[in-house]
């Protein structure tokens, strides 16, 4: 009995040192990772319509809302460029609303919308109907240089999750001319619901049909396990080996691969290449592979995901690895935007008259 006890006390002993180690790790990597002046009352919350700047001078910003659209429409006083860019931010539901507010002060007409999270739209980035782009359209027909007689360039930019969401819809929606992707997938790959699930789900579907898309269990286990001790450590997570993993070991990669040579629109695509999120400049090279004409790709040596989110995303209880470094990424966003600029205004070329008339 008394062997027993000693065998009991000593669990007891290492259980309580582990998870006091656990902890101290964990309060460790929190404090060293933590951007300064960061402020836990205001967490980041895409949802939040009062932190998008609505008051911007010379471009009049509205809300636009239908069946499952919705965002905001910023208008030039003074449009100086045909046509319209659709904005789109990634997996964390943002509308990309900082960058549609550049484009706009340059005197584009911009939609930054949001495609989930929002009251009429999925509540969480699984299930997105690409089909909602028919209404965009629409709206873009019935409001974007409506005296004009000439066609209305349409050009569509998404960043990561967005980039996927982009590719898709310029491979159905012959009525877009250009796209801009932002460290993208060369694949769909799987849902991201808020809560574990053992349920694989579709990021998206099409006529009411889930979308084939790259299953991330069927990745290497070991990377499964490395990404657990991530979470229960709290060290900043890299999700790109799970990533890369997955769409070269699952037997559907094929049939989830974009399928970019049916598009007819122009590509442009940025992506670095310590990008620590997903393999975003393999995945450029995929895409130009399968449609080297009218795709032009820039990919920048040592910058990470989103150039201007920098190496790290923090939040309370979990970091997340974007990669590059700060002089690399400064450079790749500046390098950018200027081809991004440039690139635009051949496209939708110069308007004549009032954006506001």
């Amino acid at each position: 009995m008394k062997k027993v006890l000693i065998i009991i006390r000593n669990i007891v002993i290492i259980t309580i040192a582990i998870t006091v180690l656990i902890a101290s790790i964990r309060k460790i990597n929190d404090i060293r990772y933590k951007p300064k002046g960061y402020d836990p009352s205001k967490p980041y919350n895409a949802k939040d319509l009062s932190q998008y700047n609505t008051d911007i001078d010379g471009v009049q910003v509205s809300r636009i809302i239908g069946d499952y659209m919705n965002g905001f429409r910023l208008l030039p006083e003074h449009k100086t460029h045909k046509g319209v860019l659709v904005m789109f931010g990634g997996s964390e539901g943002s509308p990309s609303y900082e960058f549609a507010e550049l484009f706009a002060k340059e005197g584009y007409e911009v939609l930054a919308l949001f495609f989930f999270g929002m009251d009429n739209q999925q509540p969480e980035l699984v299930n997105v109907p690409l089909d909602f782009f028919k209404e965009v359209l629409v709206y873009i027909d019935e409001n974007v240089d409506p005296d004009s007689d000439e066609k209305t360039p349409v050009t569509v930019y998404g960043a990561s999750k967005g980039a996927e969401l982009t590719l898709n819809l310029a491979v159905i929606y012959p009525e877009i001319d250009n796209i801009v992707i932002m460290a993208p997938g060369a694949w769909s790959f799987m849902g991201l619901p808020k809560q574990y699930s053992q349920k694989m789900y579709a990021s998206w579907t099409l006529d009411g049909k889930e979308v084939p898309y790259i299953d991330m269990s069927k990745g290497d286990l070991k990377i499964v396990a490395n990404l657990f001790l991530d979470f229960l450590l709290n060290r900043p997570i890299d999700y790109r080996p799970g990533y890369e993993s997955a769409s070269m070991k699952d037997p559907n990669s094929e049939l989830a691969r974009i399928k970019v040579e049916n598009t007819k629109a122009n590509i442009l695509i940025f992506a670095g290449d310590d990008d620590k999120m997903w393999h975003s400049e393999v995945s450029a090279k995929i895409i130009q592979k399968h449609r080297p004409k009218h795709t032009e790709v820039h990919i920048f040596e040592g910058a990470g995901h989103i150039f201007s989110l920098g190496e790290y995303i923090y939040s309370p209880g979990m970091i997340l690895e974007m990669g590059g470094n700060a002089e690399a990424n400064k450079k790749a966003a500046e390098s950018s935007y200027k081809i991004f600029m440039e690139n635009m205004a051949e496209w939708h070329g110069k308007q004549v008259g009032d954006g506001m008339d």
